[in-house]
Formats: C-alpha cells, structure tokens, sequence
C-alpha cells in the first residue's frame, strides 16, 4: 500500500508590498469578499466597490485595479436573473513569479485558518464545506501572466 503525501504552502513572513496588495484584494473582512454576501443586490454591490467598473455583461459585472507597478486585479461579480450576486472571480496578474507565489501562499493560509484543510486540486486548492461558500484557489503560471485565480461559489 502507498502512501500519499500532501504538501501545503510554507507560511511566510509577509513582506510590506504583499501584506499591502492584500489589503487592496480583500478589503473589508466581512461577508464572503470586500464586504459583500451571496444573495446581495449586484446594483448595491457597484455603488460600494471602489474599484473601477470595467465590464458589463449579461451574466455579471467587472471591476478592476491597476498599481503603480501595472499589476492588475479584476474582479467579475456573477449575478442570477434576480440580479443577485451567486459568485465571484478574482483574476490577480503580478510582474514576477516569485511575488505571485508569495501571495498565493499569503492568501493560502489566510483560507486556511478560517476553513481548514482544502481539498488539492489541479494547480491549487478546494475548500467546500457544507453550508459554507465553495473556495478555489489556483495559481496562473503560463509564458503570458502570472499570479492568482480565486473564486468563491454559492
């Protein structure tokens, strides 16, 4: 019989400029991301997102955020027919490998120590609980981009 071992991202001392780019992600605590809830009006969610509106499709809405080193974050607030929000995508697009990895484990472990162990998936992790919004998080590594994909499901 084999065993299988699962390897979990190092906690890291956080440097300044990563600790900063995650608080610019996150924002407030509260809700599932940046305040907001599953089942809020996507309407109301606009009128308090501070980052800029960049996309309106029939299924959801974009904002985004670029730094002064031209690192990007976009977020697609996904809405129902009742306009309601049902799910969230977080693209984040860094300059370096090195500082994508860092906040990948950053975030890691911010999941981490509010829902516990995930489940590995294909470039990332999964956390699903019941009665608890589904969290994935996978890293984006290809000769393009590098950086982050974080998305929260009903």
């Amino acid at each position: 019989m084999s065993t299988l071992a699962l390897t979990y991202p190092k906690k890291r001392s956080v440097n300044a400029s990563i600790s900063k780019l995650a608080n610019k992600i996150f924002g407030n605590s509260e809700g599932v991301f940046r305040g907001f809830e599953f089942g809020q009006d996507l309407d109301e969610i606009i009128l308090k997102e501070k980052f800029k509106v960049f996309e309106r499709e029939k299924d959801y809405i974009g904002v985004s955020f670029t730094n002064s080193k031209m690192e990007t974050i976009d977020i697609l607030y996904f809405k129902n027919i009742f306009n309601k929000l049902e799910k969230i995508q977080v693209d984040i697009y860094l300059n370096s490998e090195e500082e994508s990895n860092e906040l990948f484990d950053f975030v890691f472990h911010q999941i981490f120590e509010k829902r516990g162990f995930p489940i590995p998936i294909k470039l990332g992790y999964c956390w699903n609980r019941l009665n608890e919004p589904k969290i994935s998080l996978s890293k984006v590594n290809n000769k393009i981009e590098q950086g982050i994909l974080l998305i929260f499901e009903r």
